[in-house]
């Protein structure tokens, strides 16, 4: 399947169809033209199943995309504690920070309900 497909699968949330996809031997640790990764696009959207299905398939918890962007932060500024939660749990860095030194924990303060992120953020290390 193609990058633009699989991007496409994530962004309309379509769990099975993705884990059909990965299953036939996609691969997990797709980014596309920018470096942004399957997994920072689902963060990005909040959707935790599909992290938590990404992450498992091999997707990398940390993998950074050319700005220093990085699923923790996308899932972040979305407010999504599952999701954030999830890539914790896969050893994502809290404390580390985009070119423009803006943490996960600076982004959460996007998020409909920042302070629940950024405890989080806190336990895990962040500043």
């Amino acid at each position: 399947m193609e990058k633009a497909q699989l991007f496409a699968l994530v962004e309309r949330g379509d769990k099975a169809s993705l884990e059909a996809a990965l299953a036939a031997g996609a691969d997990a640790k797709t980014r596309d033209g920018a470096g942004v990764s399957l997994l920072q696009a689902a963060a990005a959207k909040g959707d935790a199943a599909l992290v938590e299905l990404l992450l498992g398939a091999g997707a990398e918890a940390d993998r950074s995309c050319d700005a220093g962007n990085t699923p923790l932060m996308a899932a972040s500024a979305k407010g999504a504690v599952a999701a954030v939660d999830a890539l914790l749990r896969a050893g994502a860095d809290a404390s580390r920070s985009n070119r423009w030194g803006l943490s996960a924990y600076d982004w959460a303060k996007w998020a409909e309900a920042p302070e629940e992120i950024r405890s989080r953020l806190r336990d895990a290390g962040a500043a």
